[in-house]
């Protein structure tokens, strides 16, 4: 089993050395999926296993006021990103929308201040996992789902590969969105941790909607290059990128009709049926 394993890392290890972008060699967490599969692994370990079962007999943890430090720290650092990263990607007039292909040779400034709003960007996905670690601490373990969990330790290793192998490429637009609505989603959980009168469904309700018209249009965007790979872009990676976002609006679909339709139908039919009541009542 060593030596399978042993054999299959150096396959990979090749993989990397033959075609990771010379422009991030010498970056931290880039170039190599040691440290960045370790942490999704230390990550799972403990949001799934070792937490819950630490957490089994201790009182949950006063996190308020870390958290809302926390809160903020993302939304500077996510709205600081999405300001810097328009003008050195989609806002620069050599970038396109429809087809950008990699290019490892391009050490132009915008395009290697674009390469490091994106080390940023990909920063702020380790960041992102103490979302779920605070879960855990605080014993809100109902919260811990499958779609929650994978978005964020796939987030990690998706962001990973992204900038090691294709940076400043078409799937710069994941990143560029993605930092907008955590602008937004961050803001409402500060908001909400300061002012819980304001928590109300509506706010939670369009953040849901925000994220799922994120994955509409990256499958779109994606799409684009499988239909018609004009800038000779590889095909798997946007087969692939297609394919995900696909996934993930299904995932958040399901989550926002059992959370928000369901539930309004529901209301709706105990309205209707007080409504029915009384009019019996009356006549």
């Amino acid at each position: 089993m060593f030596y399978v394993v042993k054999y299959l890392y150096g396959l990979l290890a090749q993989q990397y050395a033959d075609h990771a972008d010379p422009r991030v060699k010498d970056w931290p967490l880039v170039y190599s999926p040691v440290i960045p599969v370790s942490i999704i692994a230390l990550y799972l370990l403990f949001v799934l296993k070792y937490g819950p079962k630490w957490m089994e007999n201790r009182q949950p943890f006063e996190l308020k006021n870390i958290m809302r430090v926390y809160n903020v720290i993302q939304v500077i650092a996510n709205l600081v990103l999405f300001v810097c990263a328009i003008p050195n990607s989609y806002g620069h007039r050599n970038f396109s929308f429809r087809c950008q292909p990699p290019e490892p040779t391009n050490t132009e400034p915008w395009m290697m201040n674009c390469l490091y709003v994106t080390y940023g960007y990909y920063l702020t996905k380790y960041l992102d996992l103490f979302d779920t670690i605070f879960i855990v601490l605080r014993k809100k373990t109902q919260q811990v789902t499958f779609l929650h969990v994978y978005h964020h330790a796939g987030m990690v290793l998706g962001v990973h590969l992204y900038i090691t192998f294709f940076p400043g490429s078409h799937s710069t637009m994941l990143g560029v969105i993605n930092l907008l609505v955590h602008t937004v989603m961050y803001g409402y959980y500060f908001i909400a941790s300061v002012r819980p009168s304001t928590s109300s469904l509506w706010w939670k309700r369009y953040i849901t909607q925000m994220q799922l018209a994120q994955f509409a249009y990256l499958a779109f965007h994606f799409l684009q290059v499988v239909v018609n790979n004009s800038c000779n872009h590889p095909f798997l990676i946007a087969i692939v990128g297609f394919m995900q976002n696909i996934f993930m609006f299904s995932l958040f679909f399901e989550f926002y009709y059992r959370t928000y339709m369901r539930k309004d139908k529901k209301v709706n039919t105990a309205a209707v049926g007080v409504a029915n009541e009384k009019q019996l009542k009356s006549s």
